[in-house]
C-alpha cells in the first residue's frame, strides 16, 4: 500500500482539541502509533453502515492532517498554486472494532456506500485527480484512518502591493460538507502534516506547513462548522527580478542621464538618446509586462517603473527645451539646467530607489 510509510508516524492533537472537550480515550487512541498487520482481518460487511458512529454521545471526532509531497507551480496570473498532496483523516467507528486485531491495523477496500466517513470539501478548489482508489486502515479499537493523495489545482487571492518583495500565508481551508460543529469536530493531526524538503516550486521560499482548526461560520450557510486551516509561509525570491528587471531598467536611466553631458551644440543627438531612452524603456515594460501580476492597483515595480519612466522624459524634455533655446536670448538657461541635471538626476534615480523598495 503506497501510504502505509505516512502512517508510521505518531499523531498528535492541539491544545484546539483538549478545549472541545475530546474524549481522554480517544485523545490517547489518536496519538497511537499505527502498525499494519496482513493477517489482521476487515470488518464484516454486516458491521458497516451509514449512520454517524456514536450519533447520541455528542460530536464525531474527526483527525485531519495534509502532507504535501509537491508544490509545483504557483500562477501570479491566475493565482493559482498546484500541488501533490496527502489527505488524511481519522476517527473512531466502534462498529469496525475487533479485539481479534489487537493494535494492529487491516488494510481493507473501501465499501462503497455502506461505510459512514465524514464528507469534507475544500475552498477554492479548481481541479483534482486523485493517484489511486481509496483503502483504509482500521485497527481494533475501531479506529478508521483514510488517505487520499490527490494532484490539486487551488486558488488564493493575493496582495501583491509588495510584488517582487512579497510574503504572502498561503492557505488551503477544508469545511465539513453538510455537518455542523455540533455533528462533527476537527482535530488537527500535526504530526502527520507537513512538506516534502525538495519541492519542485521555482521563484520562492517555502516556510513549514502549519495546520489549524477553529469553528467559523460560512457564507450562504446557516449555523457554524469545524475548520480546518493548512497554511504554508511562502516568499518570493526577489534577486530575479533585481537582475533581470532592476538592473536594465537602472543602466536604461542612466543612459538618459548622459543628455545633461552632451554639449549644447549637439542638440539633436540630446534628442536622439532621450527619444531612444524612452522607446527603449516603453519595449523592456511591454515585454515584462506578460510577466508581473495583472492585478488593478500598483506594486512596488510598478511605482519604480513609473519613477524610472518620469525620469527618462523628463531627460527627453530637457533636450526638447535646450532646442527650443538654442537660438534665443535665453541659451545660458540651457548651461544652467545642465549643471543641476547632472547632480540632480543621481539624488533623483537613488529617491526613486528608496521610494520603491522602502515606501
Amino acid at each position: 500500500m503506497r501510504f502505509v510509510p505516512l502512517l508510521v508516524f505518531a499523531i498528535a492533537t492541539s491544545p484546539m482539541a483538549a478545549a472541545a472537550d475530546v474524549p481522554a480515550d480517544l485523545v490517547a487512541q489518536l496519538r497511537r502509533e499505527i502498525v499494519t498487520n496482513a493477517a489482521a482481518k476487515c470488518p464484516d460487511s454486516a458491521a458497516y453502515s451509514l449512520a454517524r458512529p456514536d450519533a447520541t454521545a455528542g460530536p464525531t471526532v474527526v483527525g485531519l492532517g495534509m502532507y504535501f509531497q509537491d508544490l509545483v507551480a504557483l500562477s501570479d496570473v491566475d493565482q493559482t498554486l498546484d500541488v501533490d498532496v496527502y489527505v488524511v483523516a481519522r476517527w473512531r467507528d466502534a462498529r469496525l472494532a475487533d479485539a481479534a486485531r489487537g493494535l494492529a491495523s487491516a488494510d481493507c477496500p473501501l465499501p462503497a456506500g455502506s461505510l459512514w466517513m465524514p464528507l469534507f470539501e475544500p475552498e477554492r478548489l479548481r481541479s483534482r485527480q486523485t493517484f489511486y482508489p481509496d483503502r483504509f486502515l482500521v485497527n481494533g479499537e475501531g479506529i478508521v484512518t483514510l488517505v487520499r493523495r490527490m494532484w490539486a489545482k487551488m486558488s488564493y487571492p493575493l496582495d501583491f502591493h509588495d510584488f517582487p518583495f512579497d510574503r504572502h500565508h498561503w492557505t488551503m481551508t477544508v469545511w465539513p460538507v453538510e455537518s455542523h460543529a455540533d455533528e462533527l469536530i476537527v482535530v488537527p493531526l500535526d504530526r502527520m502534516s507537513g512538506r516534502s524538503e525538495r519541492l519542485s516550486l521555482q521563484g520562492w521560499r517555502v516556510g513549514m506547513l502549519r495546520v489549524e482548526s477553529s469553528t467559523a461560520s460560512r457564507e450562504q450557510r446557516s449555523g457554524t462548522f469545524a475548520r480546518f486551516d493548512a497554511i504554508l509561509e511562502v516568499a518570493r525570491d526577489w534577486s530575479y527580478y533585481a537582475w533581470k528587471l532592476g538592473l536594465p531598467l537602472m543602466l536604461i536611466v542612466r543612459m538618459a542621464y548622459a543628455v545633461y553631458y552632451i554639449p549644447q551644440t549637439a542638440v539633436p543627438q540630446q534628442i536622439g538618446l532621450g527619444t531612444t531612452s524612452m522607446l527603449t524603456l516603453i519595449a523592456y515594460m511591454l515585454t515584462l509586462n506578460s510577466t508581473l501580476p495583472r492585478i488593478s492597483y500598483l506594486t512596488r515595480a510598478d511605482r519604480f517603473f513609473v519613477g524610472s519612466a518620469v525620469l527618462v522624459f523628463a531627460g527627453l524634455m530637457k533636450a526638447v527645451i535646450s532646442l527650443a533655446l538654442a537660438q534665443t536670448p535665453r541659451a545660458a538657461l540651457i548651461e544652467r539646467a545642465d549643471r543641476w541635471g547632472r547632480w540632480l538626476y543621481p539624488v533623483a534615480i537613488f529617491a526613486n530607489f528608496l521610494a520603491a523598495v522602502f515606501a
